[in-house]
């Protein structure tokens, strides 16, 4: 960790002030486990979350242009943007912590200290990965090793100068990125041999202890029956599957 940086913000993207049920227990789960970090909503200019510090006190909110917050490809130019990344540079680290992840326990700085430049939920963009059940759990394995695998920015770790790095590289030999800003930080950095060079990804195996996404119970099998420290987007692949940890945790 360089100079006087802090090691490690937690910065939760929020769109609209209503939430679903599922992102209320999302964000008292994140405040529950992780409310000792700085705790940074990302929102809309325009949108009004003081109930949010109502409830939260210690959050703190960073608005950016509402332009960024119009649908998926907008949030995703937010998220190659340097100077999104420039925001944040008073931390080493920042923890992409969108309301549809469930964090489990608190191993974030064990999680920085491993010096990871990004790291995410190992996923297939196959649908036939989506939902394997435990008995699949060898086929998954076997997917994630022959697959090029994306590690999913919904629940993420970034070192933020090295994404800057990677970026002011990238933007000066490529073209403008246009695809998914997760996609940018794993699959480019292993698909572009030069880009190699500027990102320190996990394999496939470590990134499971970090987060499940894709075929939970098959994942379960393959970490010998080890929650990882947060999951993502656990109501769209196989909700049953979560549930009774959810109910332990929350």
């Amino acid at each position: 960790m360089a100079g006087n940086k802090s090691l490690v913000a937690v910065v939760i993207p929020v769109y609209q002030a209503d939430l679903t049920d599922a992102e209320r227990a999302s964000l008292r789960q994140c405040m529950h486990v992780l409310g000792n970090y700085p705790v940074i909503v990302v929102k809309p200019e325009s949108l009004d979350l003081s109930a949010f510090q109502k409830e939260y006190p210690s959050l703190t909110f960073q608005s950016f242009d509402n332009s960024f917050f119009k649908g998926v490809d907008a949030y995703n130019r937010l998220m190659v943007s340097i100077d999104f990344y420039k925001t944040f540079t008073a931390y080493e680290y920042m923890l992409i912590y969108q309301l549809d992840a469930f964090v489990f326990r608190d191993e974030l700085k064990e999680w920085c200290a491993k010096g990871y430049d990004y790291i995410g939920a190992p996923s297939l963009h196959q649908p036939e990965f989506d939902s394997l059940p435990a008995a699949s759990a060898q086929e998954f394995a076997n997917a994630l090793s022959t697959r090029r695998v994306v590690l999913n920015g919904g629940l993420s770790l970034r070192r933020i100068p090295s994404i800057l790095r990677y970026l002011k590289i990238y933007n000066t030999f490529y073209p403008a990125w246009k695809g998914n800003e997760d996609m940018l930080f794993c699959q480019e950095a292993t698909r572009l041999k030069p880009m190699k060079l500027f990102m320190k990804l996990p394999d496939w195996q470590e990134a499971l202890r970090f987060a499940f996404e894709k075929s939970p119970a098959a994942t379960y099998e393959l970490t010998n029956h080890q929650l990882p420290f947060a999951c993502h987007a656990w109501e769209r692949y196989d909700p049953a599957f979560w549930a009774p940890f959810m109910a332990v945790n929350q």
